[in-house]
């Protein structure tokens, strides 16, 4: 019970949730499986292969997951292969605005912006960070270990 009545229960249960748009609901539970919001009554859930530790997803529908061994991944079921690709490095917290906003943080608290880049797909962004959020305009807000929180005014990539 949130207290309220602006809050509506939704069957289920998750650990971590991540919103891209009212048709991109992504989360994953205590057991690091997946699940994406279908908004059927019946069953408002459905299972997506893989585990996860945190999940990403933005309203274009750009998905990616970050496992338990720090591994990243990329959704790619949409498009009838695979389920996911992987993605070179390695993040325990991961952000999606838009397929050409995603950020992350490793073990490390280091924070990282993907490139896109083959050969450099990460480059690593100063300052340290527990979580990280980014919006599909590219604002970048984290949270460090103190509790402290920051917004990005660096540069944004064209």
């Amino acid at each position: 019970d949130q207290g309220s009545t602006d809050w509506v229960a939704v069957s289920g249960g998750l650990t971590r949730i991540s919103v891209g748009s009212r048709t991109h609901v992504w989360g994953v539970n205590s057991l690091g499986q997946m699940y994406r919001y279908t908004g059927h009554d019946t069953n408002p859930w459905v299972g997506i292969p893989g585990k996860a530790v945190d999940i990403g997803v933005a309203a274009d529908g750009t998905v990616y997951h970050v496992n338990s061994a720090g591994g990243i991944y990329r959704y790619t079921g949409d498009q009838g292969s695979t389920d996911w690709v992987a993605v070179s490095g390695g993040l325990t917290r991961i952000s999606v605005g838009s397929r050409t906003h995603v950020w992350g943080v490793n073990s490390l608290d280091q924070i990282y912006r993907y490139t896109g880049h083959d050969t450099n797909p990460w480059v690593g962004i100063p300052g340290k960070a527990v979580d990280i959020g980014v919006a599909a305009d590219g604002t970048v807000w984290h949270v460090n270990s103190d509790g402290a929180i920051y917004r990005y005014t660096g540069d944004q990539p064209s």
